[in-house]
């Protein structure tokens, strides 16, 4: 497995490193628990560390739901199959926002196996979730 480099607050700027699956799931709940007690939707963005080529997987926490993005080839969301699911909604990254459909968010459960499964692939997709590539209609 290759360790993860992830990205969430201005003042991690060399971002946390995360050699094992304990660390990810750690780094999931502190995005979980920031989303909760700020009561807001927060991004993580999760690099392969050291390797130039490395895809972007991003993973946003609302309490109970979020959202996955994965770039690399191609632009992906999670998607939770209700095209018809409302308006599109703001994940905040580093006071950045980064617009999500609604579809898109899907149970917590689903984000963290997802994290976790992103990390033992060592970067690959995760294919437990549903996928939408940007543009699909």
């Amino acid at each position: 497995m290759k360790a993860i480099r992830a990205f969430y607050r201005y003042e991690d700027e060399d971002g946390h490193l995360l050699a094992d699956l304990a660390a990810v799931r750690a780094m999931v709940e502190r995005v979980r628990a920031d989303s909760v007690a700020y009561d807001a939707p927060l991004l993580s963005l999760w690099y392969i560390d050291g390797d130039d080529d490395t895809p972007e997987f991003g993973v946003g926490v609302h309490g109970d739901v979020g959202v996955l993005s994965y770039t690399g080839p191609g632009l992906w969301s999670s998607h939770n199959g209700d095209l018809a699911a409302g308006e599109p909604i703001i994940y905040s990254y580093m006071s950045n926002a980064s617009e999500f459909p609604a579809c898109a968010q899907i149970p917590y459960a689903d984000v963290l196996a997802a994290a976790e499964a992103f990390f033992t692939s060592g970067g690959d997709r995760p294919g437990m979730v549903v996928w939408r590539e940007e543009g699909a209609g």
